[in-house]
Parts: structure tokens; C-alpha cells; sequence
């Protein structure tokens, strides 16, 4: 059955299809009698825990990943894989609302590279009391993510300090393809807090629709959101060109705004899924790869 949960979507559809293919393809093409590993855990119990993990004949629930991947670090401590094992099962126990768990695997995954993975252990150490932790991660994502900017040269950024928290403007003069995101007005808060982004972006998909309305001559359209962790607003929408001088004010008075009230993303209820971000890629956006 298709994986229907945010977590899901975001990484198995596509990383442990691929994954599994190539790892199913190598066990195929050279069998373990060549495996330099420990004679309890080679290279075929690994493909066997990945195409679990694609098994069209199961329900692919969190709580499904939870467990195939806890029985293969069970049985493989020593592999390479491990910490990337370790990553799927704390995002799989976020899914399922196991807080000790998400927390505990997040612990061995050693450093995590994706926004959706370092905001849902952020959104597991709120969970466990960790509130310094998890604001602490939440502002080392973001260093990261300006820092990883700055050595893009059609990527502009220009800093202000504000009451309540900062506001990161962005221009991106190469905007991603699927988003169109060519600015953005990223709000920090200085305590606790989840940041927001408000954008001015062209989607794809939206355009498509556009001229499919439209017809295929129509202007491009133009959108302008704003993206809180849990939400999505649509602010207004334009063929013509936002003018950015206009929008600099408004953004300003929009992310002061949010500064003022910041989402905290409250407690869930026993087994429920905990509350993180959805748009991980909205709020800290991007320019297309080269």
C-alpha cells in the first residue's frame, strides 16, 4: 500500500525505492561470499531490510518502518548503514508519537544533513522537555542554511534585527524549478519558537494549472505565501511582478507580526504523531542546483 503520512512521502517513495533497487541489485550480482563484514549481517540483510520497506504487499505504515528498521539495527550495529538506519527509525518514531524512541534513535544517527530529519528531532526534543536542545538545533539549521547560501554569488541575503527575533531577506536569482522562489523574508525568533517564511515564488505545478485555465499564452503567475510549520497562506496572486520594493515593507510588518506570537507547536495527545514542520523546504528554500 502508498505510504500516505508527510514522512513517508518525503523520503521513501523515492530514497528507499532507489536504495533498495541498487542494494537488491549488487546482493543479485555479487553474493555475500565476497562480504568483508561479520558473518551475522552482510550485504543481503540489508537489502532484505530495504525492500521491506517497498513490500507493495504491506502497509507501509510508520509503525511498520518503525519495526523492520529496529530488527536491522538490532542485527546490524556494524554496518555502514547504521546511521542511516538509525535516522529512519527516529523519524519513524516521531511518526508514531513514540517520543523515548524518536529521541534515542536520533541519538545514534550522528549528524543529520536534511531540514525535514534535524526539524523532526527538533519537534522530538520539544516533545521529551528538551526545549534549549531543541531551539539550539533549530538555530544551527539555520546557520547552516545561511552559510550554505553565502557561497552561492546569485544568491543575495541581507540581515535584520528586529524587535522580537531577526529576519533573513533572501533573493534568489536563479530560483528553484519546482518553487520559483526567486524572495524570501525568513523570521527567527530569538527564544523559543518555530521560524516562518513568507515567499514570492512561481510553482510549477500552479503555473501549469494556470495555463491549462488560461491558455498556454498566459503570463506567468505569481504568488506570494506564507509558510509557518504547520500552515500554508496564501497571501495574494498576480501575473504581473510583485513590485519588491513594496514587498520589502510588507514582509517586514508580516514577519515583525509573527515575531510577536511565534508558533511553539503544542503537545500531542499519547500516539499521536508529533507536531512538526511540514514545509521544511518552504521555510528554508533554496536556488535551483547548477
Amino acid at each position: 500500500m502508498m505510504i500516505k503520512t508527510s514522512f513517508t512521502k518525503l523520503y521513501w517513495r523515492i530514497g528507499c525505492a532507489v536504495l533498495a533497487s541498487l542494494v537488491t541489485t549488487f546482493v543479485a550480482l555479487f553474493p555475500p561470499i565476497v562480504e568483508a563484514q561479520t558473518a551475522e549481517c552482510n550485504l543481503r540483510d540489508v537489502a532484505v531490510w530495504q525492500t521491506q520497506l517497498v513490500d507493495s504487499s504491506k502497509e507501509i505504515t510508520p509503525a511498520y518502518i518503525l519495526q523492520a528498521t529496529e530488527a536491522f539495527l538490532i542485527q546490524c550495529p556494524e554496518r555502514p548503514e547504521f546511521r542511516e538506519a538509525s535516522k529512519i527509525a527516529a523519524m519513524a518514531a516521531t511518526e508514531t508519537g513514540d517520543v523515548k524512541k524518536a529521541v534515542a534513535h536520533f541519538a545514534n544517527a550522528g549528524r543529520l544533513r536534511s531540514d525535514a530529519a534535524r526539524f523532526y528531532h527538533a519537534a522530538a526534543l520539544l516533545a521529551d522537555g528538551r526545549d534549549d536542545q531543541a531551539w539550539a538545533l533549530r538555530d544551527t539549521m539555520i546557520e547552516d542554511w545561511l552559510d550554505e547560501l553565502s557561497y552561492d554569488p546569485q544568491v543575495d541575503v541581507d540581515t535584520t534585527r528586529v524587535a522580537g527575533g531577526t529576519i533573513h531577506s533572501v533573493r534568489f536569482m536563479r530560483p528553484d524549478r519546482e518553487t520559483g522562489i526567486g524572495a524570501a523574508w525568513l523570521a527567527v525568533p530569538d527564544g523559543a519558537g518555530w521560524p516562518a517564511t513568507l515567499t514570492i515564488g512561481s510553482e510549477r505545478q500552479l503555473a501549469a494549472f494556470h495555463k491549462m485555465r488560461a491558455g498556454a499564452d498566459a503570463p506567468k503567475l505569481r504568488h506570494v505565501d506564507l509558510y509557518r510549520c504547520r500552515g500554508r497562506r496564501l497571501l495574494a496572486r498576480a501575473e504581473a511582478e510583485f513590485p519588491l520594493g513594496e514587498m520589502e515593507t510588507a514582509a517586514a510588518v508580516t514577519m515583525i507580526g509573527y515575531l510577536s506570537n511565534p508558533d511553539l507547536l503544542g503537545n500531542t495527545k499519547k500516539g499521536q504523531p508529533l507536531a512538526t514542520c511540514l514545509w521544511p523546504n518552504r521555510i528554508l528554500p533554496r536556488p535551483s542546483s547548477r
